[in-house]
């Protein structure tokens, strides 16, 4: 199957293992790529048809999703820049746009796509994937000069797991996520981290009502991936963080 409905993934995670989850329940042949143990999970579930840990070896695919940390992203990205074939179209499912689309744009990439699905879980791993994570939820694509055909192609493979695809400039991104995303989860660790802290709210913490676990469920989440994240973006957290200081100064 030799057309857009062969998709690679790369990094089979919650996010991409529930991409690969939801494109073969939708019909698409889905090749992955991670460590052994990760790929025998995977067939196992039948997510994907055949693995393999080598990204070279998905280099012919029709469309390569890199679903990795950030900055392994662009390491991914820049392997697989001469050796992908001019009618492979290549994404990402990263939360920062801005560095990913410069990259591809230096590396002459004109079939690259950013994107980045609006959902998630504060859990990690392929055991936590799920094959509707994508239901219903935004997947913002920042397509920065790409060919047509390869912004046509992620927006069919998004609308395939029932997904809304929204097209926006990486800087726009960036800035808005860095609100809707990135501060949330400095908050929820702040939040989670001071009831800790103090000494008589420590011993109560079990009673919260469902405020207190709502607002830190996302303390939860793992903290060596979001320290990349939050890097990548740190020039637009840091411009939200001194926006929501100046908010909180204000009277309620």
């Amino acid at each position: 199957m030799k057309d857009g409905r062969e998709v690679a993934i790369v990094g089979l995670g919650l996010m991409g293992g529930s991409l690969a989850r939801a494109l073969t329940a939708a019909g698409y042949r889905v090749i992955g790529v991670d460590r052994p143990p990760v790929l025998r999970r995977a067939r196992a579930a039948r997510a994907i048809v055949q693995g393999t840990p080598r990204v070279e070896e998905v280099a012919g695919a029709p469309v390569i999703v890199l679903s990795a940390p950030p900055r392994t992203n662009l390491s991914l990205l820049r392997r697989l820049a001469h050796r992908i074939g001019p009618r492979t179209v290549v994404t990402d499912l990263g939360s920062v746009k801005s560095p990913i689309c410069a990259l591809a744009k230096d590396l002459g990439l004109s079939r690259f796509v950013g994107g980045h699905p609006m959902a998630g879980s504060e859990r990690q791993g392929f055991r936590a994937s799920t094959a509707d994570l994508f239901r219903g939820h935004p997947w913002i694509l920042t397509p920065d000069g790409c060919a047509p055909t390869a912004l046509l192609a992620v927006r069919r493979l998004a609308r395939a797991v029932g997904a809304r695809p929204h097209a926006m400039r990486p800087d726009e991104h960036d800035r808005a996520i860095a609100f809707l995303s990135h501060v949330p989860q400095l908050v929820a660790w702040a939040i989670d981290g001071a009831a800790r802290g103090d000494r008589v709210t420590a011993r109560y913490r079990r009673l919260a009502g469902p405020g207190f676990r709502d607002m830190t469920r996302l303390a939860r989440s793992p903290r060596r991936l979001w320290r990349e994240i939050l890097i990548e973006n740190r020039r637009e957290v840091v411009r939200a963080l001194a926006v929501l200081a100046r908010a909180l100064q204000r009277p309620v």
